[in-house]
């Protein structure tokens, strides 16, 4: 049995589904609105937020297996597509994207042009939610295979 007149999780997929993409404090000011006789913490609609995200750097802190947002970042999330925001695997301190191999009818990696450019097919592009101004780098594992990742470029 539940505190609340329902899970606090479902007053959150509630919100998202209403609003489509919200903050915590989206959540926070209409579960105070609808739910009112619930007088529902608002720390704990926060918490209850990451832990709702499927790749929130926090949600492995929470061992919830309610998990139908998305976190977009600067606080805003949507509802998780797996489709379009790809797999996502949360392990004992992180969120992790799945990636899986994408084989393609044009090219395993065999479009590399004259210049030494790697020409990367719509699928793998779209696979790995790569835009025309994203960078991607290629490192190194610890089984020496080399791996294409999504990059950011931060100031040293």
């Amino acid at each position: 049995m539940t505190r609340y007149s329902k899970p606090v999780w479902q007053m959150v997929e509630e919100v998202v589904d209403k609003l489509g993409e919200i903050t915590a404090k989206d959540a926070r000011d209409y579960i105070r609105k609808n739910y009112a006789e619930d007088k529902v913490n608002e720390s704990t609609i926060s918490a209850q937020v990451i832990a709702c995200s499927v790749n929130h750097p926090s949600a492995h802190h929470y061992p919830n297996s309610h998990r139908f947002l998305f976190y977009l970042g600067n606080g805003r999330y949507r509802r998780y597509d797996p489709k379009k925001d790809g797999l996502w695997e949360i392990t004992s301190n992180s969120a992790q994207k799945i990636i899986r191999e994408v084989k393609t009818e044009q090219a395993y990696f065999s479009q590399i042009d004259s210049n030494g450019q790697v020409r990367l097919p719509k699928e793998i592009q779209e696979k790995l939610s790569i835009g025309a101004r994203d960078f991607v780098a290629f490192v190194t594992d610890e089984q020496g295979n080399i791996i294409l990742k999504k990059a950011e470029l931060r100031p040293v």
